[in-house]
């Protein structure tokens, strides 16, 4: 350990592990991390020979939430199927050596996600008028949907490719959202639940209701909780047995899904009875939600919010962000019914943390409803 810059740092010590059959034998290796952003290619992170393997050395400072992949010239290590794997994580708390095994190089050999779905599914397209532009979206049903006269609630789910499989889940981890209601529907808690895919590149525009560099200054978030409220819940309470009053619908999203879900839970109340934020992007815009928020009560709405104790770059980013939604939960608690306030302890900004707590939040949901 050193001190560097007036802050503390220690030492990490990276060496390749085994690599994959197909790796070329003049490659050249790099650590990419997402506190240098994900830059590719940097001299400073490159992997040196020694010996017979691959070494790289790093100072880091303390308390650095560490977030890294390997990097082979432009490949970035991939899973089992060569896709996307979940980052690697690392707490930089003292001087430390990880052995790196690479599986696959992504793209060199890929092959299909063997499919999670569970249960009773449908998957359709939708048109939305609103954006002049399609939605996938999949419907999971409880076992109870096929008692004549049931009728269920509702719970709408952003980021719908990471809700119930993971063939088509980030890095490869859903959420077990299926699972999940399965398990309490066979307690007498049933509901339906219906999963909306992200229109891809325009996600931060369809989810933030701010103009801010990350949907290029431009939102379409009020189309987009229009398409919801006007086009895909009619549709969806014609086709289906559904309890469509406001106090049976909810609507729930992580991060900028979070967002689209306060946003779209608090602007039209009489249409969303209950609010699911997992690890909400609380910031956006210098913390624009808090005053906007506070313009727009809902005396009826339910909301439940959460957030990790080890989301941001380091735990004293991790903290703030704790701090910001313990800050947001107070507010609210006076502009709508209930706040439920979770905190994932050592739970990250990612499918994993989220489908860890996102058993609890149905409970709640459910639980809370009228008999």
């Amino acid at each position: 350990m050193n001190d560097s810059h007036d802050f503390q740092t220690a030492v990490q010590t990276f060496t390749l592990g085994d690599l994959p059959p197909n790796t070329p034998s003049d490659a050249r290796f790099f650590l990419v991390t997402g506190l240098e952003g994900w830059a590719r290619n940097l001299p400073e992170l490159e992997f040196k020979r020694e010996g017979d393997g691959w070494v790289l050395r790093r100072a880091y400072p303390l308390d650095t939430l560490l977030a890294f992949n390997v990097l082979m010239d432009s490949c970035e290590e991939g899973d089992a199927w060569g896709q996307r794997r979940p980052d690697r994580f690392h707490p930089v708390q003292e001087a430390a050596s990880h052995t790196l095994h690479v599986v696959s190089w992504q793209g060199r050999e890929l092959t299909p996600r063997p499919s999670t779905l569970t249960g009773n599914i449908e998957t359709f397209s939708v048109l939305s008028p609103e954006l002049d532009d399609t939605f996938t979206v999949t419907v999971w049903m409880p076992p109870q949907c096929t008692q004549a006269g049931k009728r269920f609630p509702v719970l709408y789910l952003h980021d719908g490719g990471n809700m119930f499989d993971c063939a088509t889940a980030f890095a490869g981890v859903e959420w077990g959202a299926d699972e999940a209601a399965q398990a309490l529907a066979e307690q007498g808690l049933p509901c339906l639940m219906v999963a909306v895919t992200v229109r891809g590149a325009l996600r931060s525009n369809d989810y933030v209701p701010f103009e801010i560099a990350a949907n290029d200054f431009s939102s379409s978030a009020a189309g987009y909780q229009t398409f919801l409220a006007d086009t895909l819940k009619p549709l969806i309470d014609a086709r289906f047995s559904t309890l469509p009053d406001a106090r049976h619908t909810a609507q729930a999203g992580s991060s900028y899904g979070g967002v689209a879900s306060l946003y779209g839970g608090l602007s039209r109340p009489q249409v969303w009875g209950t609010i699911g934020a997992f690890s909400p992007s609380l910031e956006v815009q210098d913390d624009a939600l808090f005053g906007w928020s506070a313009e727009h009560p809902a005396p009826k709405c339910r909301l439940y919010l959460d957030m990790g104790t080890l989301e941001g770059d380091s735990l004293q980013e991790a903290a703030l962000h704790v701090y910001q939604t313990r800050r947001y939960a107070a507010q609210m608690r006076v502009t709508v019914s209930e706040v439920r306030l979770a905190i994932g302890e050592d739970h990250r900004h990612d499918e994993a943390a989220w489908a860890a707590r996102f058993p609890g939040f149905l409970r709640w949901w459910l639980e809370g409803l009228d008999p």
